[in-house]
């Protein structure tokens, strides 16, 4: 499946992305959700750098386009992965260098905001806030 580009203004005012296929984000991508629409999908984060905020959520499938999701959707498994030896911490998620986090629930509506500390390092990506659960690979 092709990457979508289209554009998608929620009811929240946040501005969203369908993501129905494993995607590398780049700098660009800070401030848009990534709506992930299909299942076994993992978003790969940038180095970090300071300054650029990335959110991950489960949007379900099988996949009607937009914030809305899907109706009466499947289980999603969303993983989240850091680059090189970037890693995520805070909000229960200790310091581990190439570590991803994942949404195993996959209910809608999980998701995941990661902030960049711009040190490239175990702590490079900071949680802000999740929604769900999101646990640490293994």
């Amino acid at each position: 499946m092709a990457l979508s580009t289209t554009l998608y203004q929620g009811g929240d005012g946040r501005t969203y992305v369908d993501v129905n296929a494993n995607k590398t984000l780049v700098a660009a991508d800070s401030g848009i959700i990534q709506n992930v629409i299909a299942s076994g999908v993992t978003v790969t984060v940038p180095v970090t750098v300071v300054g650029l905020t990335f959110v991950v959520r489960n949007g379900g499938s099988p996949a009607s386009t937009g914030l809305g999701g899907a109706s009466g959707a499947g289980v999603n498994t969303v993983t989240v992965a850091p680059t090189g030896t970037d890693g995520i911490t805070g909000n229960a998620f200790t310091a581990a260098a190439s570590k991803s986090a994942i949404n195993t629930n996959g209910n809608i509506g999980d998701e995941i905001q990661l902030e960049g500390s711009g040190v490239n390092s175990a702590a490079g990506w900071i949680v802000d806030h999740t929604n769900g659960t999101w646990t640490r690979q293994a």
